[in-house]
């Protein structure tokens, strides 16, 4: 099954993409969507070849957060959970950036 993407994580990734059109162009806005799309298709096969998310890394540690992956394509992380067979991606935001606690379920 194709990694699904939470509304929250569709917003950011949305975010993301604008801000790199308009601080560089819409080729390099399309060339990091489509490295984001490819890298976050690959877990699909291999949804725990990505470690948890470290606890320094939340502003607010959430519920068992030993259920949180992170895919880091830099600079960016990507944080998603394993639910049965399906890949659901929670979050998109810059890896200096916390992990806050809407960033860690699906809404």
């Amino acid at each position: 099954m194709t990694p699904q993407f939470s509304p929250h994580a569709q917003s950011l990734f949305r975010e993301i993409l604008l801000a790199i059109e308009e601080e560089l162009s819409y080729e390099d806005a399309i060339r990091w969507h489509d490295k984001i799309i490819h890298d976050v298709a690959q877990l699909e096969q291999f949804p725990l070849s990505c470690p948890a998310v470290p606890l320094a890394c939340y502003h607010t540690i959430p519920p068992n957060p030993e259920r949180l992956h992170q895919l880091i394509v830099k600079p960016y992380r990507i944080v998603y959970e394993i639910v049965g067979d399906e890949v659901h991606v929670l979050s998109i935001r810059h890896g200096r950036m916390l992990v806050t606690i809407d960033d860690t379920s699906w809404q």
